[in-house]
């Protein structure tokens, strides 16, 4: 296990990460923006929660609306961007206790 610990440390600092023309600049945000772009339909709990906000900002203003609307999906899509990256976290520490046992 060291040595491939070893061969993997030396192969990442002989090859950079290269993000290509994406927005990424970490591996872990490039694996987010692939596994976001593959999960765009949504399940139908979502959608029907998405119906129900609706329903709550009709009453608003189309531009109070708009604000409110997009302030949840920002919201929506940084806990889903936490989740994510901690999901692989602790996928790498069980990774890593199973292999010193």
């Amino acid at each position: 296990m060291q040595s491939f610990a070893e061969a993997l440390k030396a192969y990442t600092r002989n090859h950079p990460f290269d993000a290509g023309n994406g927005d990424a600049e970490t591996v872990i945000d490039q694996l987010y923006q692939a596994y976001a772009e593959t999960h765009e339909s949504d399940p139908p709990k979502i959608s029907e929660g998405f119906k129900e906000l609706e329903c709550f900002l009709e009453t608003l203003s189309l531009d109070d609306n708009n604000a409110v609307f997009n302030h949840c999906c920002r919201l929506c899509t940084a806990y889903e961007k936490k989740a994510f990256r901690h999901g692989l976290r602790y996928g790498a520490h069980l990774i890593s206790e199973l292999n010193t046992e």
